[in-house]
Formats: C-alpha cells, structure tokens, sequence
C-alpha cells in the first residue's frame, strides 16, 4: 500500500517489481500528456516509464476500476503478445487507486521504447514506395500471427502499433483478449481493420490497402486458426 503515486495522491495498491518499489519516491518528470492517461519518467530510474490513466466515467464500479483496470490489462497484454512472438513493451507491474474519485485509477510501468515512431506518423509523412511496402508486409505478418493466436485487439490501430527504425513493429497501448468462438475471432478481425481505415483516413492509398491485403491473405493462410478470416479480406 502505498499514499501517493507521483502526482496521484491517496491510496495505491501495487502489483510491482520490488526492485521498482524505492525509485517510485523520487520525482515524477513529465514524458507525455494523453487525453485518457499520461506518462511519467522516473528520476530515479530514467529508463522506466509510468503510465497513469484517468477514469472514462465517475464513478466506476468495483469490478472495472480493481479486477479489470487498464493497467492490469495492459500489463497481461504485453504478457500475451510476447508469448505469441509479437513485441510489446517490457512491464514491471501496475497498481490501482483506491479512491473512488481519483484523478487517476491506475498505473502501469513499463520500459521506454528506444526511438519509437508511431505508424500513424510514418504512414503520413513517409513518400518511400519501398519502406512503405516493407511496413504493410510487418503490419500484414503481426496482423496474421495475432488472429493466428487465436488473440483478438479492443484497440488495434496505426497510432497503437510503433514502427522501429523501419524494420520493426511494437505494439502499445495493448487490450488484448483471446477469442472464445471462431465467430469472435472474426468479429475482433473485422473490428481492427475498421480501426485502421479510421485512423489512417487518407494516408494510405488506395492501391495500399490492396497490397497491404494481398499480403495480409497470404500471411492469414500459414495459421490454422486464422484461414476462416481470409474471405474477410
């Protein structure tokens, strides 16, 4: 139990590494403003981020705000996509907020990701054909070994997936959770590739998506579990 959690005060109870447990009392630097959470680095431990997240609504009930917090859920998320062979940041724990109207409700902590882009940013900025292809190749392999898994994204989308020294994906701000049916599967399936025309709007052209495709069913088909989504493409 802890009284303050950086600029959060009141009552914290922490799932963590006790390793983190002394850093967390030193000074709380601003790394970045959202409009649903914020994240802060560490002083003490400058390669450690904490992401605190704001409530959608007050008040929250028990069950949302302490068993399935965002930070819990990202936390197994993470776990999730690794075990699959997918990047996500490295995690070492989270906690809740035992007040019922804190400005904040929960925390995770996590490593920063060196030299982290978004693909959102990438795919309006890039004009090179070739790493644009390269990308929608990535995107298309991480997007099939996910469905593959058998693992569907609440929230998979170009500004959740970072693109790494254009040679790599890394996923964040992870709501991972594993399809019971085969109809959620495809239901989850349809959900993220409406979440990537929304966010990417104009940025990826047309001829894009018809290659980003192609590639996309031909990566569906080396999974099993993922070949009932490929008449989805």
């Amino acid at each position: 139990m802890r009284t303050a959690m950086g600029p959060a005060r009141g009552p914290w109870r922490l799932r963590i590494d006790p390793a983190l447990l002394r850093p967390l009392v030193g000074d709380w630097q601003t790394f970045k403003q959202g409009p649903h959470s914020a994240l802060f680095r560490l002083a003490d431990t400058p390669s450690i981020l904490a992401k605190l997240a704001r409530p959608r609504s007050q008040p929250r009930d028990s069950f949302r705000k302490y068993v399935n917090a965002q930070a819990r859920r990202e936390y197994a998320s993470a776990y999730r996509l690794q075990a699959a062979g997918l990047a996500a940041p490295r995690v070492y724990g989270w906690g809740v907020s035992l007040s019922p109207f804190a400005g904040y409700e929960s925390v995770l902590f996590m490593a920063e990701i060196p030299d982290y882009r978004s693909s959102l940013v990438f795919v309006r900025e890039c004009s090179d054909h070739a790493a644009r292809c390269l990308f929608f190749e990535h995107l298309a392999a991480n997007m099939a070994r996910l469905h593959g898994h058998g693992l569907i994204h609440k929230d998979g989308h170009f500004d959740n997936i970072g693109w790494i020294g254009q040679q790599s994906l890394v996923w964040i701000d992870n709501d991972i959770r594993r399809a019971a049916r085969p109809a959620a599967l495809r239901a989850g399936f349809r959900h993220m590739q409406r979440m990537l025309r929304s966010t990417a709007r104009d940025a990826v052209r047309p001829r894009e998506w018809l290659y980003f495709n192609d590639c996309l069913r031909r990566e569906l088909a080396r999974w099993p579990k993922a070949r009932i989504l490929i008449d989805e493409v």
